[in-house]
């Protein structure tokens, strides 16, 4: 009778101890896979923490490092297509030099010279196919860039740039006068007056120099 008892207690603490040797090495493989180990800072094999762009930090970062980096390189402007309507490409390349204008805060000389000189080289792509009184757009607005660069003052700045727009609306006029019936072909020079005047009024709102 006692021997049967025994053999039952050591059954009972055998089990007991099994259990306590399992439930051990299940711990420790679930601290291994959530990150525990090494000290608590994480031995790769789970999942990595957020980074700063999310839940994954495998793409890059989006947020004012984001902005800034796409700021400090200039307008990103399309590339025009070949065909189809010029005033569609002006307006195309000028929404994207006046956004860059006001969400970059760009409003000092140097900023707004860039942006136009910029805004001039797509244009002269677009230029061929525009009415011939407005073809010379591109070169109003990169020698308004150069006057607002070489500006000892914001106020000589500015004068470049509304000079490069009346010169602008000229040529709008041009083209109405001669084929009044076909509004659509002012389209490109108005585009290019309405982005001149954007990069004017935050030359007057902002440093100048």
């Amino acid at each position: 009778m006692r021997a049967t008892t025994l053999a039952r207690v050591a059954k009972f603490w055998l089990a007991g101890l099994i259990l306590a040797v399992a439930l051990t090495v299940s711990g420790a493989a679930f601290a291994q896979h959530e990150g525990y180990g090494n000290g608590g800072e994480g031995n790769g094999v789970g999942p990595s923490a957020p980074g700063p762009s999310g839940p994954s930090s495998d793409g890059p970062a989006i947020g004012l490092s984001g902005v800034s980096d796409a700021c400090s390189v200039g307008p990103s402007l399309p590339t025009p297509p070949a065909f189809g309507e010029a005033g569609d490409s002006v307006k195309a390349l000028s929404r994207a030099t006046e956004t860059y204008i006001r969400n970059c805060g760009c409003a000092t000389q140097d900023c707004i010279a860039n942006a136009l000189d910029k805004y001039a080289e797509a244009l002269a792509q677009v230029a061929p196919r525009l009415p011939q009184q407005l073809q010379d757009a591109p070169k109003v607005v990169a020698q308004a860039a150069q006057r607002v660069r070489a500006a000892r003052t914001k106020t000589e700045a500015l004068h470049a740039l509304h000079d490069a727009i009346a010169i602008i609306h000229k040529d709008i006029e041009l083209v109405r006068a001669e084929d009044p019936d076909h509004p659509r072909l002012t389209r490109g020079g108005d585009f290019v007056a309405e982005t001149l005047n954007v990069a004017s009024l935050a030359l007057e709102k902002g440093g100048g120099l």
